[in-house]
């Protein structure tokens, strides 16, 4: 007999099928095939260029950081299994950046961690309104990143890992600040251990 007085874990709902998650529920599971969709929005008023990128490794130990600098678009229907639509170099496009990730290859994954900087055009993330929308056939998932520290310049966003029959992701929201010595990447690098090499990049005047 179920105990009605036990305590209850807080499950977030927001719209038609759309789940929040949050420091108290971090988690979700999503089975099922198909393709999975990271979507990227942020306020049009904030003139700012956010890059939303992925850092991709697969069990064969080879792996990428799919993002716009360097023009690092990925692919879907090739390794990586992962692909970037387009840079929104001003928040002005209403699709903002969406990352595509095949569930028909997760079993090759080690793990993928979606990220995103800031490029230029803001100090920090505190006024841009970040959201993320996680989309998969089974269900629909909302990160906000909404409680930025001053001068923070970079998110890690979500950790995605590979179950039995599933792709468990988990929110992180975790705040850096690139400096002169390491950048945005190479700090969120360092804190979830994919050994990348980086080099200076710049993208080309609008």
């Amino acid at each position: 007999m179920r105990d009605e007085r036990a305590p209850r874990e807080p499950r977030t709902r927001t719209g038609t099928g759309t789940v929040d998650l949050t420091k108290q529920t971090p988690r979700a599971r999503i089975t099922g095939r198909g393709i999975l969709q990271v979507n990227l929005n942020w306020s049009v008023t904030s003139e700012a260029d956010l890059d939303l990128g992925c850092m991709v490794l697969t069990r064969d130990g080879t792996g990428i950081a799919v993002q716009p600098l360097g023009e690092q678009w990925g692919s879907l229907d090739a390794w990586p299994y992962v692909s970037i639509d387009q840079d929104d170099r001003t928040g002005e496009t209403s699709d903002g950046e969406t990352l595509r990730i095949s569930l028909e290859h997760r079993c090759e994954f080690t793990k993928l961690l979606v990220y995103v900087y800031l490029y230029e055009g803001a100090a920090d993330f505190r006024s841009l309104g970040g959201v993320v929308t996680v989309s998969a056939p089974d269900g629909t998932w909302r990160i906000h990143l909404d409680d930025s520290p001053a001068g923070a310049t970079a998110c890690a966003i979500a950790l995605l890992t590979p179950g039995r029959d599933t792709l468990d992701l988990r929110r992180e929201v975790r705040w850096f600040t690139g400096t002169p010595w390491l950048s945005n990447q190479q700090l969120i690098d360092q804190a979830y251990g994919f050994g990348f090499d980086w080099v200076p990049g710049a993208k080309p005047a609008l």
